[in-house]
């Protein structure tokens, strides 16, 4: 398997400086030894993608050397999840940009190989994910730990459901002043008359009170820094269903309806198909698709 790993890495390599890509991202979880990695001599061009905590000190020794370092949730992703909430994390933390050229490296946590490359135009693609709704100038108003954030706790309930139920929701963040004129209570607020910093999303802590609260109908409205502002919320800005997916519901109109009229992007939980999806600018910018088994 090192041959292998070694092998797609030199080709990934050669195909940035042919294609003048941006950079190599490297999702380092599908190899189980780092020496074909570690053999590299200049990995400047190489983004060093990972979710292992534990790889913290190791990773710690090269970050130095490399483009740049993206840390992706703690879940189970599928190869195309993985490279989509990689470039997403990138563009927001501006490791990358919209117009960039990625070559990308993958496979799957545990098999020791990695087995999948691929180019993407970010300009240009639009198959894997619409790269303009992200970029640094959204994080004008929203810090890129808080839609991580978000990105992670939404993953983890669309994986795993709540009390043994496929779970349905949505999480808007930034603009919070506009999202509620535009919104209004279906509950009493239970967020309500709480200590910010005891409802900030970037606490672990909070994450099981809003799995609780995941089970209301609504929606959840987060500050750009992270504080849960309400839940249980009706947003009245849907848009029409004409220009979006066809098949997506109410829930997923709405999201897309209040960030066309807000600077607001929204994440969406399908309850049916456990599809993670980010909306900006009243359009779908990315799709997670729930890993099978």
């Amino acid at each position: 398997m090192k041959g292998v790993n070694a092998l797609m890495l030199r080709a990934a390599l050669d195909a940035c400086k042919e294609v003048k890509a941006a950079g190599v991202l490297l999702f380092l979880d599908a190899a189980e030894d780092w020496g074909f990695f570690k053999a590299v001599p200049d990995k400047k061009s190489i983004i060093i993608v990972t979710r292992r905590t534990e790889a913290d000190a190791e990773i710690g020794r090269y970050a130095k050397d490399a483009m740049a370092v993206v840390r992706l949730p703690e879940v189970r992703l599928t190869r195309l999840g993985q490279v989509k909430l990689s470039i997403i994390i990138g563009l927001a933390e501006g490791a990358l940009r919209n117009e960039d050229r990625v070559v990308c490296l993958t496979g799957v946590s545990g098999r020791g190989i990695i087995d999948t490359m691929l180019v993407l135009d970010l300009a240009r693609e639009t198959e894997v994910f619409a790269a303009r709704g992200i970029s640094k100038g959204l994080l004008k108003r929203i810090k890129p730990h808080v839609l991580e954030s978000v990105l992670t706790l939404a993953i983890e309930l669309a994986g795993e459901g709540r009390e043994g139920k496929a779970i349905g929701t949505t999480f808007v963040i930034g603009d919070h002043e506009r999202v509620s004129k535009l919104s209004k209570p279906l509950i009493m607020n239970p967020f309500k008359g709480y200590p910010e910093e005891s409802r900030n999303i970037l606490d672990a802590s909070v994450h099981e009170t809003i799995k609780e609260f995941s089970l209301l109908d609504g929606a959840f409205i987060i500050r750009d820094d992270g504080c849960v502002m309400a839940a249980g919320v009706h947003l009245d800005a849907a848009l029409e269903d004409e220009g979006l997916t066809p098949g997506l519901g109410c829930r997923h109109m709405a999201a897309a309806g209040i960030t066309d009229v807000t600077d607001a992007a929204a994440i969406t939980i399908s309850g049916s198909t456990g599809i993670v999806r980010i909306f900006r600018k009243g359009k779908t910018v990315l799709e997670l698709e729930r890993p099978g088994g």
